[in-house]
């Protein structure tokens, strides 16, 4: 029993023996492996520079251009209706829609037979009774000279004749009338070009019976067409060019309730189908104003003639929808940058010391892809053009890129 226990008790102190010998050849290893690691050398952090575009703030006066959209049409579109009833006889050769047809030529004509008629039994009857006037008024004359000097005749009698005179005199006023009426109608059965003209629609053709009042023709003046276009009221305050002089102007017109007459100014307008078909136009006046859609609309007039003097086949016409360029007033000590680098907060990236600044600005006017900014530069300040996304305010810069902005802001 005891050697067994002795047994039992050698194998615990062996096993023991084991672990520390495993522990200490660890421990050693360790220590070994230790030793041989090296210390990780220093790494040194270098800010790298934004590489960006930019451009040097140059403060210059800008002149505005007015952009809008708008419809030609002519500036006088008439309706022509007969005035007398009757069968039409005789219409124009090139009586067509879109035919044009020179001032004073024949349109088309009614049958004037019984007009003609009534005129001429008018004028018979006309001759009748001016000499029935003669002898009626003669004939008052005696009366009254009778009964006034010699004592001859009654007062009745006076008063008879004087009332043949005015019933011969009532009946000549009537067939007067009369005949002037017939002579009118006559007239109005002959229905002339009223201007040189461009016929727009045609409800007539040769034997039809036509009543008065009814439409048959359309008419219209194409020597002059004008463009209606609205404007934003925005705008039309703050560039649009009026007349300087408003009390001359109201005291003139008579009233002083409406906007100041606009300059004449010359616009560009081109035909939004064809960038080559294009004309000038005259500023006309101011038409309306839309408080639903806060616009002013302006009126252009566009004279045809143009187009006949450089014989242009296919000119600007009544119903083309047009762009239109209209010079405006001056914008004073701006600074045109790509739109693109005026953010919508109306915020700009400057390159300050080296270093990126955000700057608030005030943008006077965006125009042709240009923003032009009135307030929050220096001259020479350089405003970055490339595009950022959110970068960190005051991060180191390279500027690989330089340039001056063109005052007028090119496209």
């Amino acid at each position: 029993m005891s050697e067994q226990k002795n047994s039992m008790r050698t194998t615990v102190i062996i096993r023991v023996v084991a672990c520390l010998i495993i522990l200490l050849i660890g421990l050693g290893g360790f220590r070994f492996l230790k030793s041989r690691k090296k210390a990780p050398s220093h790494a040194v952090q270098v800010e790298r520079p934004l590489k960006v575009a930019a451009v040097a703030a140059m403060f210059a006066d800008v002149p505005v251009s007015i952009e809008a959209h708008g419809e030609l049409r002519s500036i006088r579109m008439v309706e022509i209706a007969a005035e007398v009833a009757g069968s039409v006889v005789e219409v124009h050769p090139r009586l067509q829609t879109g035919e044009v047809i020179a001032k004073g030529e024949l349109l088309f004509a009614i049958d004037d037979r019984d007009y003609r008629n009534d005129y001429e039994s008018n004028r018979a009857r006309l001759a009748i009774l001016k000499r029935d006037k003669e002898l009626t008024a003669k004939e008052l004359e005696r009366a009254r000279i009778l009964f006034e000097k010699n004592k001859v005749g009654t007062r009745a009698g006076v008063e008879k004749a004087e009332q043949a005179a005015n019933n011969s005199a009532d009946k000549l006023a009537q067939v007067q009338q009369a005949m002037i009426r017939a002579e009118i109608n006559l007239e109005r059965c002959m229905v002339y070009a009223p201007f040189t003209c461009r016929i727009t629609s045609k409800n007539i053709e040769k034997g039809q019976y036509v009543a008065p009042g009814k439409i048959v023709l359309g008419l219209a003046d194409d020597s002059v067409l004008e463009l209606e276009v609205p404007l934003d009221s925005r705008d039309a305050f703050a560039w649009l060019q009026f007349s300087e002089n408003k009390v001359a102007q109201s005291a003139s017109a008579g009233s002083d309730a409406w906007f100041s007459a606009v300059k004449p100014v010359e616009c560009e307008v081109v035909w939004t189908e064809d960038a080559g078909n294009r004309a000038v136009a005259t500023m006309n006046r101011v038409s309306f104003f839309d408080q639903k859609t806060r616009t002013v609309k302006v009126v252009l007039r566009l004279d045809s003639k143009q187009f006949a003097e450089k014989n242009i086949p296919m000119p600007l016409v009544s119903g083309m929808f047009c762009r239109v360029v209209i010079p405006g007033g001056t914008m004073k000590k701006v600074v045109g940058l790509p739109r693109w680098a005026v953010s919508f907060e109306n915020t700009v990236y400057v390159v300050r010391d080296g270093r990126l600044e955000t700057v608030p600005v005030k943008v006077a006017r965006v125009q042709d892809n240009k923003a032009y900014v009135n307030d929050g530069l220096d001259q020479g300040d350089m405003v970055v053009t490339t595009r950022l996304v959110n970068p960190l305010e005051r991060s180191l810069v390279d500027v690989i890129q330089t340039a001056t902005p063109s005052p007028e802001g090119e496209k």
